[in-house]
């Protein structure tokens, strides 16, 4: 990666002579930089940590030298964007899809919900009613609830932004079986909250675009590589799809916009140097922004108005290392949700990329699992210890295999400020992309792009802060727009 030269940067030229600045190097600042620099215009990319990909990316575990996701990342067929742009990047074959969803309950009988060749929605009414941890009276209750989700139009879901999705279960009658196993550990998961800080408008966008509109809409795609490993041509793109006056700055701290007149005028690093730009894209969560944004930027930019009054959400990875005293897996399976439990996803790692482990022993005989914990308020706290003696311990009172491994290495990892908390009535302070200040554009999951606090939000909001950028300069973006997932034929005939 580059690093900052000890002048001003911003002096090379693009093919079109514009450039501009990105701050920030998560999925948001990365999509709006690919997407600029393919229409011509020359991006800094500045992040102040040494790899991109932000809070979806790896590091280096101190103790063993294995590169680590810091949080298993999943995606649906539902984001398109993100999909998108794996393909600009030239990395979406490494994204391996998986069609079969695996649960286990509390007595480890695994449960397999996998979609059949039918129209959606009614691919999923015969897998729902096969699963067996789930009781009769829970199954019928959780159609009901589908058929009324289903029924609740793309606009009419506005109608349920101020109420959690708790109150939402409760007023359609959903036993308390039916939420902890079902609702509550889906949505949970896809939106990094708890029920009762949900809002439900976006629970039901849940379900809508993940499972009912069509038939592969729930399938999970997995990364075959260390998430970091996703971004490898980020760098690259931008400086070739720019004519070579791309740049990525890693390991630069910037500390402030530069405001004056109106405008935007450069952005401040941490040495004191500064970077001019046409316009510039703050792609940086909502507590980062409030301290890079002065006073007279927040007079006068209603966007900038309610930056301290975003919550944060925590997540929770649980690396672990086993190996079993005959060698076999510990699990075979490619992931499983865990019903009931405050772990929710274990994810099959495969094999460690260690030739040896502690013991000196080969390494194919230790296995990798990923254990996460969503909305980890109640766990964020406790010592790594206590974590992942939990997470062992409910390992292995669903998968009897684990019970006799030898756990080798664990790893915690603590994302306290994983993700905003999408609480209801939280659309009216989630900010647009463009405002008041004509050359000042913001981009991440937590800006209004109608998405929870997902990857595929922040990809849709930094694509739609280079677009705005790219009307702003009068230049047009490269290649077709992203198509949105639609439901198929039968869902709008019985959704009417």
């Amino acid at each position: 990666m580059s690093h900052p030269s000890s002048h001003t940067t911003g002096t090379t030229s693009s093919a079109h002579g514009r450039r501009v600045i990105v701050v920030g190097g998560g999925l948001a600042g990365i999509a709006a930089g690919v997407r600029l620099a393919e229409a011509g215009v020359a991006v800094t990319l500045v992040e102040s940590r040494k790899r991109l990909g932000g809070r979806a990316t790896s590091f280096t575990d101190p103790d063993t030298g294995e590169v680590l996701d810091n949080c298993q990342h999943v995606l649906m067929r539902s984001c398109t964007h993100l999909i998108d742009l794996y393909q600009r990047l030239g990395v979406a074959d490494r994204i391996r899809w998986q069609r079969a969803l695996y649960f286990a309950g509390r007595d480890g009988h695994i449960d397999t919900l996998e979609p059949d060749d039918v129209p959606a929605p009614l691919h999923m009414l015969r897998p729902l009613w096969r699963l067996e941890n789930l009781t009769g009276q829970e199954k019928w209750a959780i159609a009901q609830g589908m058929l009324s989700i289903l029924q609740v139009s793309r606009k009419g879901r506005d109608r349920y932004a101020n109420e959690s999705f708790a109150d939402w279960l409760k007023s359609h009658r959903q036993p308390a079986g039916a939420i902890e196993k079902f609702w509550s550990l889906i949505i949970t998961s896809a939106c990094n909250e708890s029920l009762d800080r949900v809002a439900a408008n976006y629970a039901i966008q849940v379900f809508q675009e993940g499972f009912l509109y069509e038939d592969s809409a729930s399938e999970m795609g997995l990364s075959t590589v260390p998430l970091v490993e996703l971004y490898d041509s980020v760098e690259r793109r931008l400086r070739e799809a720019a004519g070579g006056a791309g740049e990525v700055l890693t390991g630069t701290s910037a500390d402030s916009f530069e405001y004056y007149n109106g405008k935007v005028t450069a952005l401040r690093l941490g040495e004191g140097k500064q970077l001019e730009a046409d316009a510039y894209i703050a792609a940086v969560p909502f507590d980062r922004l409030a301290k890079m944004t002065s006073e007279g930027m927040a007079k006068a930019d209603a966007r900038l108005a309610h930056l301290n009054d975003f919550e944060s959400s925590p997540i929770l990875g649980i690396h672990l290392f086993l190996r079993r005293p005959d060698g076999a897996p510990v699990m075979s399976l490619p992931h499983l949700s865990l019903m009931q439990s405050p772990l929710h996803w274990i994810f099959n790692k495969g094999v460690g990329r260690r030739r040896r482990d502690d013991n000196g022993l080969p390494a194919d005989r230790v296995q990798h699992l990923h254990g996460v914990i969503s909305a980890a308020h109640d766990w964020v706290e406790r010592s790594a210890d206590d974590i992942r003696d939990m997470a062992l311990a409910e390992l292995r009172n669903v998968i009897p295999q684990a019970r006799d491994a030898e756990l080798v290495h664990a790893r915690v990892i603590k994302e306290k400020r994983a993700t905003f908390s999408i609480t209801p009535g939280i659309d009216s302070i989630r900010p647009k992309t463009a405002g008041a200040i004509p050359n000042f554009y913001l981009a991440g999951d937590w800006v209004q792009t109608h998405w929870p606090a997902t990857m595929e939000g922040a990809t849709r909001s930094g694509y739609a802060a280079a677009d705005a950028v790219l009307e702003q300069l009068g230049l047009e973006a490269a290649g077709e727009p992203i198509e949105t997932m639609q439901p198929g034929l039968l869902y709008r005939l019985m959704s009417g």
